[in-house]
């Protein structure tokens, strides 16, 4: 990781500052007109007597994420959710054309069911990769692109994306699962850990693999530093990782209404199930099912199993073949 750490997006500029002392460069590209948010997307005030003076070098997340959707395609959510049992939004990047296939080939089959809304859910594509986007969607109709640049660095505002997507089109549908193009998802395991008595009418709740007392890492060297200034902390709250998560659908509207008031964080998994879930009240619930790992391509262990994750596009077809195995008798 190089000292400065971009944050790339399509917002129009909120100072005339380019570089922070965090260590954070905005990007920005001035666009020609923006829509206003949802309702329920919390506005951070430009200025007003009451509101306390911030410390101009720490970036909120409420300057840099750009509400609304160039392709919201919301006929994927019929009656706002209200017959679904599940959505599935799976954060992909606009290069990542064969996971997408293979997930459509695979797990993905599952989006057939008139009760489980899925989709991708991309950033903004750079010049030279929209055409191929553009074409891919206008054949499968199943790809969201926010309006923040697609890059590593911009994975929470694509959750946020994610999540006011969510809010907007299919309020009404109980769960959500965020995960990523790189996990393979056994959709019948996670419809029955769903609909389970203790899990089918529960409210703010996470389930996942949570992660507990994790340390930040402060060496610029570091894939994941996270400067002071964005978090100030020694120990992050406990969360669930990023790859796949599940979360009752009275989670999101909260959680995107408090996020455009805290220091913009990169790492999206702590930033949403950590940071903003603990000051929420959320409950974050470990779950076994979630392996999060790569695991041995067995059967047994892709039946168990509810997310599997650094999966090869290739891999998928393996490990959908192995989940309908039905003549390997596994322990229960």
């Amino acid at each position: 990781m190089s000292l400065q750490q971009k944050v790339t997006t399509t917002v129009q500029p909120v100072t005339n500052r380019t570089t922070v002392t965090n260590r954070t460069t905005l990007e920005t590209t001035q666009k020609p007109s923006k829509p206003s948010p949802p309702s329920s997307v919390a506005s951070v005030p430009k200025s007003s007597s009451a509101v306390p003076k911030r410390d101009p070098n720490i970036v909120l997340t409420g300057d840099v994420y750009v509400a609304g959707h160039e392709t919201p395609h919301p006929e994927l959510c019929p009656a706002l959710g209200a017959k679904l049992q599940l959505v599935v939004l799976i954060t992909s990047a606009p290069s990542h054309s064969e996971a997408r296939a293979a997930v459509r080939l695979t797990w993905g089959h599952y989006a057939k069911r008139k009760d489980i809304a899925m989709a991708f859910v991309l950033g903004t594509p750079p010049a030279s990769l929209r055409p191929g986007v553009e074409a891919e969607d206008a054949l499968y109709g199943d790809i969201i692109i926010g309006r923040s640049m697609d890059s590593y660095s911009n994975l929470t505002l694509k959750t946020l994306s994610m999540l006011e997507w969510v809010d907007t089109y299919c309020p009404r549908a109980p769960k959500l699962l965020k995960t990523d193009d790189d996990m393979f998802i056994n959709i019948p395991k996670l419809l029955s850990f769903a609909s389970a008595p203790v899990r089918v009418n529960a409210t703010k709740t996470i389930w996942g693999k949570v992660v507990k007392k994790s340390l930040p890492k402060r060496t610029t060297k570091s894939k994941y530093f996270v400067s002071p200034l964005q978090f100030p902390a020694k120990v992050f709250p406990d969360f669930t990782t990023g790859p796949a998560y599940l979360m009752s659908a009275d989670c999101v509207r909260d959680l995107l209404a408090a996020a455009p008031a805290e220091p913009y964080l990169r790492l999206e998994d702590v930033f949403v199930t950590g940071v903003l879930a603990s000051k929420l009240g959320i409950t974050r619930k470990h779950a076994a099912e979630f392996y999060n790992k790569k695991v041995a391509p067995h059967p047994c262990a892709i039946q168990r199993g509810l997310a599997i994750h650094m999966v090869r596009y290739h891999e998928q077809f393996d490990l959908w073949r192995k989940l309908l195995d039905g003549k390997t008798k596994c322990a229960s």
